[in-house]
C-alpha cells in the first residue's frame, strides 16, 4: 500500500507595502535647509561693512576739522567777563573771572549776527564769526569795572585793547556799583567817566567808572 505523502506547498509570499501618507494641512512642514553662506563670504562682507563705517567716522572727522573748534563766545550771557582771542575767522570771546587784572570787558547784550545790527551808545560792537554757520555771535560789551586796567582810547566803537599802565593814557581809579547820570561820584582829577545801566532781569550789572591818567 502505497504511502500518500501530502503535497509540498511553496511558502506563502509576504508583501511588504511602504505606503506614502499625503500631507494634510495642519501638519508641521519641513522645508529644505537654506545653505549658509561660506566663512569667506562672511569675512568679505564683514570687512566691506568696517570699511563703510571707517569711512563714515572719517567722513564726519573731516567735517568737524574743517568745521574747526566750537567758539566759545555762543555760550556767553549777560554779565560774564570776557577777553578777545584770535582775529578774522579765528576770533572768540572767552570768559574769564571779573577779578582778573587781565581781564578788559564785561558782557552787556548777546545775540546772533546776521549782518546788520548794532549796540546803544557808550557800548562796543564784537562779533565772533561761525563761518559754517553762516552767521556769528553779536555782543556788546561795556569796560571790565575793575580798578587798575589801563586803556588809550575808550571812546570807540570797537573794544579798546587792554594796555600795559606805564604807557597807557587812562587808568581806572575808582568803581562805583550804581549808574550816575548828574552828579559823578568819581573824585576831583578824574579825566573820564562812564556810567553804565543794568536793564531788566539782565546779570550785567550797573557802574560808574572813573579815570584818571597814569
Amino acid at each position: 500500500m502505497s504511502e500518500n505523502h501530502g503535497g509540498h506547498f511553496p511558502p506563502q509570499q509576504q508583501w511588504h507595502q511602504h505606503q506614502q501618507w499625503p500631507q494634510q494641512q495642519g501638519w508641521p512642514q519641513h522645508p529644505p535647509k537654506k545653505k549658509g553662506l561660506s566663512t569667506k563670504v562672511k569675512v568679505l562682507l564683514l570687512v566691506a561693512a568696517l570699511v563703510v563705517v571707517g569711512g563714515g567716522l572719517g567722513l564726519i572727522f573731516v567735517m568737524k576739522a574743517a568745521a574747526g573748534p566750537e567758539k566759545q563766545a555762543k555760550a556767553l550771557t549777560e554779565g560774564d567777563c570776557v577777553v578777545l582771542t584770535g582775529s578774522g575767522k579765528e576770533a572768540d570771546a572767552v570768559k574769564t573771572p571779573c577779578d582778573s587784572p587781565q581781564t578788559p570787558y564785561a558782557v552787556s547784550l548777546t545775540g546772533v549776527d546776521k549782518g546788520d545790527w548794532n549796540c546803544k551808545e557808550g557800548f562796543y560792537q564784537y562779533s565772533v564769526p561761525r563761518p559754517v554757520r553762516g552767521d556769528g555771535v553779536a555782543l556788546c560789551l561795556a569796560i571790565n569795572a575793575k580798578v587798575g586796567l589801563c586803556f588809550d582810547d575808550i571812546e570807540t566803537k570797537t573794544p579798546p585793547p587792554l594796555k600795559d599802565c606805564g604807557s597807557a593814557r587812562l587808568r581806572i581809579s575808582e568803581v562805583f556799583p550804581k549808574m550816575s547820570m548828574v552828579n559823578s561820584p568819581c573824585a576831583e582829577g578824574t579825566a573820564e567817566v562812564i556810567s553804565y545801566a543794568s536793564y531788566g532781569t539782565s546779570n550785567f550789572k550797573s557802574a560808574t567808572i572813573c579815570f584818571v591818567k597814569p
